[in-house]
C-alpha cells in the first residue's frame, strides 16, 4: 500500500477489515484513472486459485459480459460483495 501511495500517487479508496484473521480490503486508485487496484494478502507465495489482480469497475455486469465475449474466464458470476452491501463483484 505504501509503495503505491508514496511512489505512484495512488489514493486510498478503502482500507477496512475483511473476514477473520486480520485480513483487510485495500483498494487504491491511480490519479485520473478509471480503474482501481484491490489487494488481498495471500496465505503464502505459492500459486493458487485466488485472483492475483482484481479490477474495480462501475458497471460490473456489462464489463463481465464484454470480457466473456472476448474469451476471458470468469470464476464467479457478478454478485453482491459480502463485505460491502450494494457493491457488485465478480472474479
Amino acid at each position: 500500500k505504501a509503495f503505491y501511495t508514496d511512489h505512484l500517487a495512488c489514493q486510498v479508496i478503502a482500507d477496512q477489515p475483511m473476514g477473520e484473521g486480520g485480513w483487510r480490503w485495500i483498494e487504491l486508485a491511480f490519479p485520473d484513472a478509471v480503474t482501481n487496484l484491490h489487494f488481498v494478502r495471500r496465505a503464502d507465495e505459492a500459486p493458487g486459485v485466488e485472483p492475483v489482480l482484481v479490477l474495480v469497475d462501475g458497471d460490473v455486469e456489462t464489463t463481465i459480459a464484454a470480457l466473456k465475449a472476448r474469451g476471458v474466464e470468469i470464476i464467479t458470476e457478478p454478485r453482491e460483495a459480502p463485505w460491502q452491501p450494494g457493491r457488485t463483484v465478480a472474479e
